[in-house]
C-alpha cells in the first residue's frame, strides 16, 4: 500500500512537470522564431512616441521583449564529458558537461562550464535541464540553470532551445545578470556546440 501511495504521488509530480515543461518549450519556441524575424513589432496600447516600427533594438512577441541580438556568443564549445544517469522505465537520461570559450556583449571573453541532463522524449526530441558558471578573465562569476527542449535533425545535428535564467554576486562588470532571464539557442555537432543567448525582458 505503501508503495502505490509513493508512486502515485511520483506519477503526479512527473505529470506537474511535464505540463510545465510543455508550457515553457511552447513561449520558447514562440521568442526564439521572433529572434529570426527582421522587424520588430510594437505591442498593442504602446504609445510610446520614442519607439517606432522600425525600431530593431527589441522585437516583442507573446510575454514580452527579447533583444534584437544576443549579449552571449560562443562559436568554440565541446563536450568533454558524458554519462548515463538512468534508464528506468525505458527513459534514457544522459549528462553531459560542457566548456565554452565565449563572448559578453559590452565585457569581452568569458569561460562558461555547464552540466546538462537530456531526457529522451523519442527518437529524434530530448528535455533538457542543465546550471553553469560563467567567469570573466579577472574571476568574476555568474551562474545559470536553463530549461528547454532539443530535436535533432536528419544528420544528427541537435538544436536545444531554453530559457535561461542567470544571477549574480558581483557588483562588478557582471552585476547586469542578477536576475536576468534570457533565450538561449545551442547546436550540438557531435562533441562541438555554437551557443546564443539573447535577454528577455
Amino acid at each position: 500500500m505503501k508503495n502505490n501511495s509513493i508512486q502515485q504521488i511520483r506519477n503526479a509530480v512527473l505529470l506537474s512537470a511535464m505540463v510545465l515543461l510543455s508550457i515553457i518549450s511552447a513561449a520558447v519556441m514562440e521568442k526564439v522564431q521572433a529572434i529570426t524575424s527582421s522587424s520588430s513589432v510594437i505591442p498593442s496600447g504602446n504609445h510610446n512616441n520614442n519607439k517606432t516600427a522600425n525600431d530593431n533594438s527589441k522585437s516583442t512577441v507573446g510575454l514580452g521583449l527579447i533583444a534584437a541580438s544576443p549579449f552571449y556568443e560562443s562559436n568554440v564549445g565541446k563536450i568533454i564529458n558524458q554519462r548515463t544517469v538512468s534508464t528506468a522505465n525505458g527513459t534514457p537520461q544522459i549528462e553531459h558537461s560542457i566548456i565554452e570559450n565565449g563572448t559578453l556583449k559590452g565585457i569581452g571573453k568569458v569561460t562558461n562550464i555547464g552540466t546538462w541532463i537530456s531526457t529522451f522524449k523519442s527518437p529524434n526530441t530530448y528535455d533538457g535541464a542543465g546550471q553553469g558558471v560563467i567567469t570573466t578573465a579577472d574571476g568574476q562569476t555568474a551562474y545559470w540553470s536553463a530549461y528547454g527542449i532539443g530535436r535533432s535533425n536528419v544528420n544528427g545535428v541537435i538544436i536545444f532551445h531554453d530559457v535561461i535564467f542567470f544571477n549574480t554576486n558581483s557588483r562588478g562588470k557582471l552585476a547586469f545578470l542578477k536576475n536576468l532571464e534570457g533565450l538561449r539557442s545551442a547546436e550540438v555537432n557531435g562533441n562541438k556546440q555554437t551557443t546564443k543567448t539573447w535577454e528577455w525582458k
